[in-house]
């Protein structure tokens, strides 16, 4: 939360406790310097941890909805780590926290139409959901402040061999679904002061009855059966919303306990949630060659992206 620091300026909180509620542009003001910093952070480690040299990014891809400033994320991190300036750039603003598998979808297509085997991309999500706390106490509000945390998270994708480089997952295919009749069940408005979270109590039941079903269909569509996947990283929305797919895809508590260990040490952090999982999956060393995932994840009104990957 802002304002941990006793030494830091109250913007949020006055020195007697009470709650200051800021308006949208100082919410602006403090996500820019935040997301920069943890950018910075999350990107640097990857880079470090892989031995990659920055210059041999020809692709990046920057995702948050929690936040906007221009130039943006991408312009910062091109010229904090000297990525080349013709690096082809693409930010997906705005589109919840199904963005990251959204921009699986943007590497998978450029990554098909490039004209070298050598391509690497870096995909950065960045979620400050934290700023935009509300204190009137609406059902929507006291959900969002209770579920929703902040995070930052970063991937690199390869379409070829590097000396240094070494990916646990070849990514197959990506799908889209936009649900009808949904745009109540999720929404993100800019309000004045912060943004406002909208969120149907009828989610996990819609999930449970349209989104699994769905889901079936494109593993179907991809010649998989549901019984072929041995990693599943479903984006921790909630414990309902687990707990709705648990249920409609008749998964054992094993399959589901790094989403739900995602959620309980982290919160939903948007965007980024489906990252720290994947993250969760690999680091558990369980992935063999061959083996399915399927990444699962949920947008506003009701969306739902898919992406389905094999170990290498």
């Amino acid at each position: 939360m802002p304002d941990a620091d006793l030494n830091a300026e109250n913007k949020f909180y006055s020195i007697n406790g009470e709650y200051i509620s800021p308006d949208t542009q100082t919410r602006m003001n403090e996500y820019e310097s935040w997301s920069k910093k943890l950018t910075v952070n999350a990107v640097g480690e990857l880079f470090k941890k892989n031995n990659v040299d920055p210059k041999s990014i020809d692709r990046l891809i920057t995702i948050s909805c929690t936040g906007f400033f221009a130039p943006g994320l991408d312009y910062h991190i091109v010229n904090e780590f000297r990525i080349p300036k013709s690096v082809k750039r693409t930010n997906i603003g705005f589109m919840g926290c199904a963005a990251s598998l959204i921009g699986f979808n943007s590497v998978l297509e450029s990554m098909n139409s490039a004209n070298n085997n050598g391509s690497i991309a870096l995909l950065v999500s960045v979620e400050l959901c934290s700023l935009h706390l509300q204190t009137e106490p609406t059902r929507d509000n006291i959900l969002a402040n209770m579920i929703f945390a902040d995070g930052c998270a970063a991937a690199l994708f390869s379409n070829g061999k590097s000396n240094s480089l070494k990916p646990k997952f070849k990514l197959l295919s990506t799908s889209s679904y936009l649900f009808d009749n949904s745009s109540t069940f999720m929404g993100w408005k800019i309000g004045n002061f912060g943004f406002e979270m909208s969120l149907s109590p009828e989610l996990p039941k819609i999930i449970l009855e349209s989104a699994v079903p769905t889901l079936e269909n494109i593993l179907r569509e991809n010649n998989i059966k549901k019984e072929d996947i041995k990693h599943w990283a479903l984006h921790p929305g909630g414990r309902a919303i687990l707990d709705a797919l648990q249920k409609g895809l008749n998964l054992a508590e094993e399959q589901m306990h790094l989403s739900r260990k995602v959620l309980r040490n982290f919160g939903n952090m948007s965007s980024a949630s489906i990252l720290f999982v994947l993250k969760e999956i690999i680091d558990s060393q369980t992935v063999e060659p061959d083996e399915y995932c399927c990444a699962v994840a949920f947008g506003p009104g009701l969306t739902m992206e898919a992406a389905l990957m094999k170990g290498i």
